[in-house]
């Protein structure tokens, strides 16, 4: 590793000081959350839940704080130990508590994917944020399995043109939202052929190459879930593109930022169709695999930019 890249490694900056914070600062208000919930709840398979997602949290309070104490971040106040509620379990009902830990759940996977495209001077950090949203997905599924079974999960209006031969049911949400996510995968194709024709750098126009590939992978999934489900396909870009002849027109650099916020947008817009999809299991899978791979890609690709220099560093946090 270069030694002005290895030296950046152990400094955080102004951004990643204030994701440590803010994600902390969640982290505690969600356990003194639980506590509240875990006293008011009557259900044991609920309580096992919520027991569940308190180790889980401690373990990510644990790492976070390690991390604040190590680059002197300041830590906000913690949240209470214990909280009872004496005589008060009829104050609300089981499925209200399920549904606010679903609520939380999706709201932070959200929040994780903003962090983690944001922190970008240091690797160990991002690492860190990443495996935490990960593992926040995988719980999230667990909770919409449990919800299912309980029967606490409202049905959205159900899209009304499914074939016969198709037996699964499919939202109305999850049928928008295969449509426009196949409508990006399209953009993103066309913009990417654009930029593989004046890419100067071979590395940045091999990942290019690899990004393509994987577009046009995904674009073949969903164009068989349209099928799967009789959703009209929208307009396919033109099979060949025309190469500029003028070469100079975009930067490599320009290109590569313009892309790193385009993976962050399809990253929030894979949070949001897989928070909307608690229908069909099949397509919930699919958006879950969507963003788990776009989390890995953002921290590849944030990478590749740094030991290219073409990432503009933020402002330090400490001396």
């Amino acid at each position: 590793m270069p030694v002005k890249l290895e030296k950046r490694q152990q400094q955080i900056d102004i951004r990643e000081a204030f994701n440590i914070w803010d994600v902390l600062n969640s982290k505690y208000i969600a356990v003194e959350r639980l506590l509240t919930w875990d006293n008011l709840a009557h259900d044991l398979d609920l309580k096992h839940v919520i027991n569940k997602a308190l180790k889980s949290l401690e373990k990510n309070i644990a790492t976070l704080e390690k991390l604040a104490a190590q680059y002197a971040v300041k830590t906000p106040d913690r949240n209470r130990s214990n909280v009872v509620f004496s005589g008060a379990q009829q104050l609300t009902t089981d499925e209200f508590i399920a549904m606010d830990l679903f609520l939380y759940y999706q709201s932070h996977i959200e929040n994780l994917s903003r962090v983690l495209r944001s922190s970008v001077t240091n690797d160990s950090i991002r690492s860190v944020i990443k495996n935490m949203a990960l593992k926040t997905i995988d719980e999230t599924d667990t909770l919409v399995k449990y919800l299912k079974t309980k029967g606490w999960l409202s049905t959205p209006p159900l899209y009304k043109h499914i074939p016969l031969e198709t037996s699964e049911s499919l939202g109305v949400a999850d049928a928008a939202n295969l449509w426009d996510h196949l409508t990006l995968r399209y953009d993103n194709i066309r913009t990417t052929e654009y930029f593989i024709s004046i890419a100067h750098d071979l590395d940045f126009k091999s990942i290019l190459k690899m990004g393509l590939s994987h577009l046009q992978n995904q674009a073949k999934i969903l164009e068989a879930e349209h099928r799967r489900y009789g959703i009209p396909l929208p307009k396919k870009p033109a099979r060949v593109t025309l190469t500029l002849t003028n070469t100079e027109v975009l930067e490599d650099d320009y290109m590569y930022r313009i892309l790193v916020n385009a993976l962050q947008g399809a990253a929030i817009m894979h949070a949001q169709f897989y928070k909307e999809s608690v229908i069909c299991e099949r397509i919930r899978a699919i958006f879950k695999d969507f963003l788990k791979d776009e989390l890995g890609l953002i921290d590849q690709f944030l990478k590749f930019g740094k030991l290219k220099g073409w990432l503009n560093p933020v402002p330090a946090y400490g001396p």
